[in-house]
Parts: C-alpha cells; structure tokens; sequence
C-alpha cells in the first residue's frame, strides 16, 4: 500500500507539473530565506558566547547623577576604577582594563608604516577570553612592557610566512618609535565576538599613554573594564557593596545632592542592547534582528499558506479519484496520510531545493548584511532541518489532506460536488493574511528608505561634497601636550598650503582634532561652574580655516582670525544648543562660567550642524584654537573617539581621482613614512547608516519574495473562483455580458480582500516603524501617503495576477462551460 501511495504521489506531482512547480518554487524560496537569516539572527544572538566564562564575565559601567538631576552613563571607565575593584571586591577573580588607540606601526626595516589599532591590557585578558593563542607560552606574553601579542593577520601583514616570535615591531608611542617584540600570535577575533584586536600590548604602557593625574581621576574616562566574578557569585548581591565602595572613595558628603554608581553588564548583553553606550565593543540594534527574524518566519508562513490555498484549489480535480478510493474501501484516514505524505514529498523536494539556493545566493546574502557566514552541516543542523520540513509539511498540507478526503463519494461521482463556503471562507482569510503582511512590508520599506533618503539629503549644517578628511598621522595620546600637537599640525599645514599653492583644485584646507565623519563622538568635558554646579559640553580643537572649509555658517560675530593674534590664544566660538544651555541672551563676550578656566571670550556663535549622527541630537559645542582654554578648566573628560589632528581638504574639481594622486605625491614629500589614509565626507556620512541601510535592502529583498510567494496564492484562489463560476460565466455571456464585465466580477471579490488587508495592515505597519524610528533624533513624519501607495502597489499586484485568470475566463466558449457537466 505504501508502495501504491508512493506511486500515486509522483503521478500527481508529474502529471500537474505548473502546480507542482509552483508550490515547489514558494516553499524553496521560502525555506532559503529562512535559513540565511536564521544564520544571521543566530550570528548576532550569539555574540561571546564561545568564552567558556561568558555567563560569569561583565563589562563595567559608571553612572554620574548630577545634582541638576542629568544622568551620565559610561561603559568607558576610569582607569582606577580597576584597582578599586580588586581592593574592595573579593568576588572579582580576574580583571583587565581595555585601552584602545592607533598609531603607526612598522617593522624596523620597513619604510611606510601600517596605521594599526593597539588594544592595551593586562595579562588577565586571556584568563577571562578563551582567544586562541597560536604561538607562545602562555604564561610568559607579557614578561616586560615590551612585549606584545599580535593576531594572525597582523602576523601575515608584517611577517609573511616567517615565524614572527621574537621578532620586532616598531610602534610609535607620543612622538617617537619604540620597539617592541612578538611574543605571541593570537587568533583572529571570531566574527562574532564583540571585541576586536590586531596588537595586544601589556598595561605598563598606560604610564606612557595616559598622565597620572587621567590614571588616577575618577572623572577621566579612556578605556573600559572588564572582569569575571569567582563561581557562584550573584551579580546583584553586589550592588550594595559597589555603593559601600563608592562612599569610601568620595566620602559620605558627596552623595548628599548627587551619585556616583558603578555597575556591571554582562559579556553576553552587550552587543544586542543599544541602552549602554559602545564605548569600545561592536554594538548592533536588537530591533533589526527582531526584523530580520520576524520577516523570514513571515516568509515561511506565507509560503505555507500558499501551499494551502494551491491544494485546495486544485481538489477538484481529484475529487473522482476520491470518491472511485471511498467507493472501493478506502477509508478517510488512509486517503488524509497519502495526501499528507504527498505534501510531506513536496516539502521535502522544497528543502532540497531550498538548501541550495541558500547556498548559491550565502555570497549575496554576505555581501547585503555584511557578514562572513557559513552553512555547517551538522548533525544538528540536519536535525533541524528535518524537524523543520516536518512541521511545515504538517502545517502546510494538514488542512489540503482534511478537505481532499472529506469529499462524499455519492456527491463526486454524481458532479454535485460543491466546496462549501466555509472552505471558500478560509481561503480568502488566507489571502487577507498573506496581503496583510505583504502590505505591512511595503510600508516598511518605504518608510526605511524615506528616512535613510532623508539623512542623506538633510541639511547638516555643513558642505558634505567633495571634503577629502586626510590624517594627518601626528600623534596625540592623553599623556601629550594637546598644544604642542595641535602646534604641529598646524606646522604641517603650512607646508602642505606651500607645496600645494599652485593647485586650482584645493578651495581650502583646514586642521581640527576632530570632523564630523567620526564615529564615537567628540571631546565630552564636564566642569563644575560658579555655583559648584556640573556642567557639561563638547569641544573640537580648530585653526582659523576650520568654519570656511566646511562651509558652517557663523550666525553672530564672527570666524577665528589669523590676522587677529589674540584668538590663538583665548578665542572662542560656540554653537547656538550651548547658547541656549547657558541661558545668554548676548553671547559674545561671553566665556564658560567656570572660575578654572584660563582667560577667553566668545567671539562668535555658529548654527548648529550635525557634528554626530542624526540619531542624537545636537548638543553644547564650544570650539577653539587653543586646546589650554579647555583643558584648563574641565574636571570630567570623555574620550570615545582618537583625536589625533586631520586636514581637511575643500576640492573644487570634477577630476577627484587626478586631484587625489596629485595629494598623494604631496603627501609623500611633506611626511614621508606616513600612510596616505583618507575619507570622503559623504562617503564616511553613507558608512554611518550602514546598518540601516543593509536593513533596508534585506527588507526590500525579503518584502519582494513575500509578494511573490503571496501573489502565487492568489493565482491558486483565482483558478478556483474561475473553475467554480464557469457556468456561472458561461451564462452571463450568453445573456450579453462583455469580458470588461466578466474581468471586473472576477476582479472585484480579490479588491475587497485587498481592501480589508490594507485595513488590517496599516495600524500595525504605522506602530512598527513609529518604534523604529523612535532611534533618530530627527526624522520623516508617517503621513498617510506613505499607506496609502502600499496599498495601492498591493492592489495593482494583485490586479495584475489575477487578470490572467480574468481574462482566461472571458474567453471560455460559453457552449463548452455549460456543457461542462
């Protein structure tokens, strides 16, 4: 009997090739979809868990309650907080803190150096990180404050295929190299760990990197924490010792009208939650993933629902077949198993079929998140997979098996068959739900690229074409001079304006610690004013070219004047948000209200521009052309962001590429041995929303594959309308009715399922992209258009598929369709 069913399902599956292929084809597509985000989904959900203490591994965070009620929280920490820790906190085991710079690295023979980012920790990293150390002894990596541990890239970069143990690097610390050795190779950073490294270097270089008076405040933060509690530990019975430990540093006193906490994350919290700042590790929004998840699910269930909606459709065809099976002892069992196993095959030959497209299209899927994933094939993954196709085919061809064997022998062989209008009923609110979703993906999408079109197109503040943002490879730790770097940029300059005098090309170029493109943010400084209250801002090192070549509008006073030698030394200009913060009606004159601060003035106000991203707003900027002004006068300082000098350079060419070689010859003249490492501005501004915008295009991509699979369960329903209503048809034609008519009767039943999925949809649609656009600062509003060409683009897809059939219908003879007894 198996055999016979065997042999019936493939007849069937042979004999309606269209159909067959069509259920086929939606399942496959569906279960790709499904198994590349799974991938992705898994990757981000997965993040440092492969440490084998990453349940008992925390990051560190501080949080500064003001008493003006502003709440400052940081995973950046003080580099004293550490040694705080091990002194009052017995459960912490092991601990290491996390300094993060770049800087210029060679090999002592090399002529151009490599800009590499140095990750400075102590030899407890590798006790609370199971990164693979490939070569060295373990125990002995970092014997002296030489010593540094290099990952396999780096190894490959410097050393090729030598055994780079022992060898030398040298690193450019300040404004000198000093030499290092290679006493490790590490392993290349999983692509799901949240922290990344090419060369490791031991904590005794923080006496180099970072002044005393940074190491030992606690309101100077560089780097972040990390730490494991010993086994069996509870994370919240700590909290109270915490704040014990905090009132032994600042005394009881301190607490009367502020706060000042530390608390823990854990390892495994990091990368998915976006209410803790970055600082150093890789951070992604959960809601994508959410997305991404709920899209390929959404997929699969429209694909099931299709294969539904195709079965039923085509029952009648086999309705004799069913009453020939009852008449001779078939029972409705055994006809519910066969037609179950015949959908179980088909799932089955859809998986297959899923499971290489996935694998053909995994490059593409790469290239579009921006991933390096791979499809294992474990007995795990087998495993899920089976059960998948098993929950699918159940799901998928359950309802098809219930309706197929429940036909009345007597009624199917005398042609009264007639599929109830409860069964027409569930196929509709089928269509209804695949639309629903279809319609609620469309609204997505616009909306994402309404937004992303927005960021690009918006007003920053600033002239974003053609700015070529160039570094300028002139070191600058929190141990240097601020001053004396900036003093040497500036001398930089100088030449490169000299060599590049007779370029038509260049409008401008300017010097500043910091441009708009950067990630991470500006200098974060806090100070406590006149009446002890803190008070903070950002602030940017400039020279007096800064504001003209980026093109910021000065809405009173006036720019920094080289003519004028006293704005190099106490010149200020402020952005409209610290006006405002500070309450001053006349602000020129104006200096921070803080009795630290070294002699300066307010010489001018800019409008405000976006010197971060859109997803924050703009906040206090107070911009200078000598860093002392500042640094004299802030106890807090936040450094999230390396803020070594750049140049920036206004091009008026059409010709960037010539204009680019010509600046690199330059460059290698002016500062021979540093790597020519340059950006565009809007290109870095495009990199910013990176995330966003592979969001985006998977969405596009996953919002077109449910359409299609949608509008192939439409097509089904459709050809059972038609084949239902042939006489029906039949008749009206003879009595007159034109194919317009026939069209728009066929036509309109598919217009108010439409209809009331646009209805269902919308409310839904509005509340999910609301939420996702909660994240940016400034956005689109959600008007009504946005709904409306959703539905009207369903509409017209749905318009499009069904006309087939319409139009199939309208030429039927009339004679054949009531002769179709």
């Amino acid at each position: 009997m198996l055999k016979n069913y065997f042999k019936i399902a493939f007849r069937n599956l042979f004999k309606n090739k269209v159909y067959s292929s069509i259920n086929i084809f939606g399942l496959a597509v569906g279960v790709a979809c499904c198994i590349l985000i799974a991938l992705y989904v898994q990757n981000e959900w997965s993040y440092d868990e492969f440490h084998s203490k990453a349940d008992r591994t925390y990051r560190a965070w501080v949080n500064e309650t003001t008493p003006e009620g502003r709440e400052l929280l940081n995973t950046a920490t003080p580099v004293i907080l550490g040694p705080t820790l091990k002194d009052n906190i017995p459960e912490v085991e092991h601990l290491t803190y996390m300094f993060s710079f770049s800087n210029l690295v060679k090999t002592p023979d090399a002529q151009a150096p490599f800009d590499e980012n140095i990750l400075v920790v102590n030899k407890d990293f590798f006790k609370i990180f199971d990164f693979d150390i490939l070569k060295g002894d373990p125990g002995n990596l970092f014997i002296n404050p030489s010593s540094i541990v290099i990952s396999e890239a780096t190894a490959n970069r410097f050393f090729g295929n030598q055994d780079p143990l022992q060898k030398t690097l040298s690193i450019r610390l300040t404004d000198e190299y000093k030499q290092f050795t290679v006493t490790g190779v590490v392993e290349n950073p999983p692509a799901n760990s949240s922290l990344d490294y090419r060369i490791l270097m031991p904590d005794q270089n923080l006496e180099t990197l970072i002044s005393e008076r940074g190491r030992n405040s606690w309101f100077n933060i560089f780097g972040s924490t990390y730490l494991t509690l010993q086994e069996g530990t509870n994370q919240a019975d700590l909290n109270e010792k915490f704040d014990s430990m905090m009132k032994g540093v600042f005394g009881e006193d301190f607490f009367t009208n502020q706060d000042y906490k530390v608390g823990l994350q854990p390892l495994t919290d990091i990368h998915l939650n976006t209410e803790f700042p970055s600082a150093q590790a890789s951070v992604s929004d959960p809601v994508y993933s959410y997305i991404l998840a709920a899209i390929a699910f959404l997929i699969l269930l429209i694909a099931c629902v299709n294969f539904m909606t195709l079965s039923i459709s085509k029952s009648t065809s086999r309705a004799k077949e069913v009453g020939i099976r009852k008449t001779i002892g078939a029972i409705r069992q055994h006809l519910m198993y066969q037609f179950w196993g015949e959908a179980l095959m088909m799932t089955l030959i859809a998986f297959l079929i899923g499971i290489t497209f996935a694998e053909l299209l995994l490059p593409f899927f790469n290239d579009l998140s921006g991933t390096e994933l791979t499809i294992s094939y474990g007995a795990g993954t087998l495993g899920v997979l089976l059960l998948t196709a098993l929950a699918v085919s159940l799901v998928a061809g359950i309802y098809p098996a219930l309706v197929l064997s429940g036909f009345r022998p007597i009624e199917v062989l005398k042609g009264r068959l007639n599929l109830s209008a409860e069964k027409g009923g569930f196929q509709k609110v089928m269509v209804v739900f695949q639309f629903s979703l279809s319609i609620a993906l469309i609204i997505g999408t616009i909306t994402i690229q309404q937004q992303l079109n927005y960021v690009q197109n918006k007003n920053l503040g600033y002239q974003k074409d053609q700015i070529l943002v160039l570094e300028s490879g002139i070191s600058n730790t929190p141990q240097s001079s601020p001053a004396d770097i900036f003093e040497q940029s500036i001398r930089r300059k100088q030449i490169l304006i000299n060599e590049l005098k007779a370029s038509s090309e260049i409008t401008s170029i300017s010097t500043s610690s910091f441009t708009p493109v950067q990630t991470g943010g500006w200098f974060q400084m806090g100070f406590r004013d006149n009446q002890d209250q803190p008070k903070n801002f950002h602030g940017n090192f400039v020279d007096a070219d800064f504001i003209p070549t980026l093109g910021i509008k000065v809405t009173e006073g006036r720019n920094f004047s080289e003519e004028n030698p006293s704005d190099a030394r106490q010149a200020m200009i402020v952005n409209e948000a610290l006006v405002e913060y500070f309450g001053w009606e006349n602000p020129i004159g104006q200096r921070l209200p803080g009795p630290e601060f070294d002699q300066h003035e307010v010489i001018g106000v800019v409008e405000n521009f976006h010197y971060e991203s859109l997803h924050t707003p703009v906040e206090p900027l107070a911009i200078v052309m000598n860093p002392d002004i500042l640094f004299s006068g802030i106890s807090d300082l936040g450094i999230s962001n390396s803020f070594d000098p750049r140049y920036s350079f206004n091009l008026s060419t059409s010709n960037l590429s010539q204009t680019v070689s010509q600046l690199r010859e330059v460059w290698a003249q002016v500062a021979p041995g540093v790597p020519f490492d340059y950006t565009f501005v809007d290109q870095s501004l495009d990199d910013q929303y990176r995330e966003e915008r592979r969001l985006s295009r998977i969405v596009t991509t996953g919002s077109v594959l449910a359409i299609i699979i949608a509008c192939l369960g439409l097509f089904g329903l459709a050809s059972l309308m038609v084949i239902r209503r042939t006489k029906e048809i039949g008749v009206r034609k003879v009595l007159g009715a034109s194919s317009g008519n026939i069209v728009f009767l066929v036509n309109k039943e598919f217009t108010k399922l439409v209809a009331i999925a646009f209805v269902i949809a919308t409310p839904i649609a509005w509340y999910a992209m609301s939420t996702w656009l909660q994240d940016f600062a400034y956005r689109i509003e959600l008007g009504f258009g946005i709904f409306l060409l959703s539905g009207l683009l369903t509409l017209a897809v749905a318009w499009f598929t069904v006309s087939y059939q319409s139009v199939k219908a309208t030429l039927i003879n009339p004679t054949d369709s009531l002769r179709s007894e």
